[in-house]
């Protein structure tokens, strides 16, 4: 018969922490010749652990941990030092997407949180006039008044490459701050997302309302699915940050907050690469009329297409294929 779980832990604490030092000695590169062996047998006393979690105790903090803390020690063991550029082509081709598919349900309840504040937004401006002078910047609401979008000078006042580098520092700000606020128990993450949606939800209806639904839509359907699509990624980050400050489980609150703060860190940073993609598209696409709101829309449904394939298909064939312990809780 199985211990009850906290017996379990305090039973074999000792070994996971002694496991986890040796893994910080290695990684620092001041492991001793003689502890090598220490670190595999520890090492497979922690596999056999997980087994017993997997079976016993599945889904809890302790089988994260240990499933996390397997990972590590098969990759210090059993891999070689990879270079640098291998190693950030796994993270694209597998750590990051297969992340983000474990943690889908946080990026779920961050799509929830920002559609709530579109919703929020857009009803305030639809069905009350005076809404748009509360939630509209007065510049935005003087250009809507002409019958004109804000974006229609952009282009005439700075080149297309300072555009797309302001575009893309500021989408990072934002994605950075984003997840953050996590670090205030969550509620910094849930402020930014709602508020977020109500600013984004406010600008859409009152251009419904104004009659300029094309050229809203002309100017945000080429970015619009990805940029959003990273907004709330990395609400979801910062919502698995403040769930490890609030309910750290049976870990201790800081080695709670360490072992899932990697793991959202890789979401931000998964992000990066297509934040600067789509400022790119954000200051040559977007503005103006060079190309045709069609080309726009297809070019945006097709980039959030592809985007969205390759975080949830990417990594899954390979997983299955090795077996390697840091992919057996998704």
């Amino acid at each position: 018969m199985a211990l009850p779980l906290p017996a379990f832990v305090a039973k074999r604490r000792p070994d996971w922490d002694a496991l986890q030092a040796l893994l910080g000695r290695q990684k620092a590169g001041a492991l001793k010749l003689e502890e090598l062996r220490t670190l595999d047998s520890l090492y497979r006393r922690a596999a056999s652990d997980l087994a017993h979690t997997q079976t016993f105790y599945p889904g809890t903090d302790a089988h994260r941990f240990l499933n996390q803390l397997c990972g590590q020690a098969y990759a210090a063991i059993y891999q070689p030092p990879r270079e640098r550029w291998p190693a950030v082509r796994d993270f694209f081709r597998k750590d990051f997407p297969v992340t983000l598919r474990r943690e889908l349900r946080f990026v779920g309840a961050s799509a929830a949180l920002f559609c709530l504040g579109l919703l929020l937004g857009a009803l305030v401006v639809l069905w009350e006039p005076r809404g748009a002078e509360l939630l509209v910047p007065p510049g935005m609401r003087q250009y809507v008044a002409q019958g004109r979008m804000w974006t229609d000078d952009i282009l005439s006042v700075a080149p297309p490459n300072s555009v797309a580098s302001g575009i893309a520092t500021n989408n990072l700000t934002v994605t950075i701050v984003t997840f953050a606020l996590g670090m205030l128990g969550g509620l910094g993450t849930i402020y930014m997302l709602v508020n977020n949606g109500v600013h984004i939800g406010a600008i859409s209806a009152l251009c419904i309302r104004e009659g300029m639904t094309r050229g809203f839509l002309d100017f945000i359907a080429a970015h619009g699915p990805v940029e959003l699509s990273i907004i709330v990624i990395a609400g979801g980050a910062g919502l698995m940050v403040g769930q490890a400050l609030i309910d750290p489980g049976e870990l201790p609150r800081g080695q709670a907050l360490s072992l899932r703060g990697r793991e959202a860190v890789k979401l931000v940073l998964g992000c990066a690469p297509f934040l600067a993609l789509i400022g790119v598209v954000e200051g040559y696409v977007s503005p103006g009329s060079l190309f045709p709101t069609w080309v726009k829309a297809g070019l945006g449904l097709s980039l959030g297409v592809l985007f969205w394939g390759y975080l949830l298909r990417a990594g899954s064939s390979e997983a299955v294929r090795t077996g390697a312990p840091a992919d057996s809780a998704s």
